[in-house]
């Protein structure tokens, strides 16, 4: 089951990739042609269509990947006060869209830390875009201090919150922790970010969990 999962997961990358590459020339290059804004919309829909389906295969790859332990770690010097503010960056106009900050609180001597940086970097922002998505007003800050040897970092929001009985969903394959199943189609996710996270956090060496 697993093998299968991870060949069909990679199977379906190349003809999406070639969806999202072709509807992406045609909205670039033959704008003008598309006179009929109905048609527009719908290239504009199977564009976005194709980069979701594309995230949720990476996803399943990433999941595949870890449980199979195939996935190398490799041991980076993390530059942090350089990392956090470039991942923020990405979320700027996200959530200048939304009318949301994102902060970061860093202090006089930040540390560094020995991970795997393209590995940190998809975990903050999979934290980062977890905060902005279920967050209506105020924002998301990043903050970080030294712990035991660690670097501690903290990714707060102003959002609704989990309730208490719905905590232990956190972390665990394909859950949220939202009421009711189908809200996925309305925050647009698997259900594996934390998940994946958690696998990749610990794969370097370090924890994370909900404060």
């Amino acid at each position: 089951k697993d093998e299968f999962f991870s060949i069909a997961s990679h199977e379906l990358r190349t003809p999406l990739t070639a969806i999202k590459g072709n509807t992406s020339m045609i909205l670039d290059f033959f704008g003008k042609e598309l006179k009929n804004p109905q048609l527009k919309e719908m290239i504009d829909d199977v564009h976005e269509s194709s980069i979701r389906l594309i995230e949720i295969v990476n996803d399943f790859l990433d999941t595949s990947r870890l449980e199979l332990n195939k996935m190398e770690f490799k041991k980076d010097i993390l530059d942090l006060s350089q990392i956090i503010p470039d991942v923020i960056k990405q979320y700027q106009v996200t959530g200048s869209r939304k009318k949301l900050y994102i902060h970061f609180e860093s202090t006089e001597k930040i540390p560094s830390a020995v991970g795997d940086q393209d590995r940190f970097r998809q975990v903050l922002i999979n934290l980062i875009g977890n905060g902005l998505k279920f967050t209506k007003e105020g924002g998301v800050t990043v903050s970080l201090k030294a712990e035991n040897n660690f670097v501690k970092i903290l990714v707060s929001d102003t959002g609704s919150g989990i309730l208490k009985k719905k905590k232990k969903l956190l972390f665990r394959k394909f859950q949220q922790a939202e009421s009711n199943i189908l809200t996925r189609d309305v925050v647009k996710g698997t259900g594996l970010g934390l998940y994946i996270s958690k696998m990749l956090v610990e794969g370097m060496g370090g924890k994370i969990a909900l404060e």
